[in-house]
């Protein structure tokens, strides 16, 4: 697999507790956009709706991860702050998805 074919991720995760609730996100990234030697990611989306607010999580993954069936891609950040706070995510995306 060359780092050009076109391809995305789909990804999902809970947050870090904060304020005694955490928040559910999931999505896909876009395509890839090289990056060095490898490739990254671009990500966006919301979370889901706890205690009356959703927050906004988006970002750029790490570059490829190889595994024995493709790749994967580090995710970590932080989401938008909302109702005084916000949560911490950290987590690895699917392996690879081709159209």
């Amino acid at each position: 697999m060359s780092d050009g074919d076109k391809h995305y991720h789909d990804y999902f995760g809970t947050t870090s507790t904060v304020l005694e609730h955490n928040h559910n996100y999931k999505g896909c990234t876009s395509y890839a956009i090289p990056y060095g030697t490898s490739h990254i990611h671009y990500y966006s989306g919301y979370t889901s709706v706890d205690k009356g607010h959703k927050h906004y999580v988006n970002g750029y993954t790490g570059p490829a991860i190889r595994t024995k069936d493709g790749h994967v891609h580090k995710m970590d950040g932080r989401t938008s702050y909302d109702k005084d706070h916000y949560h911490n995510y950290s987590n690895c995306t699917s392996k690879q998805i081709y159209n």
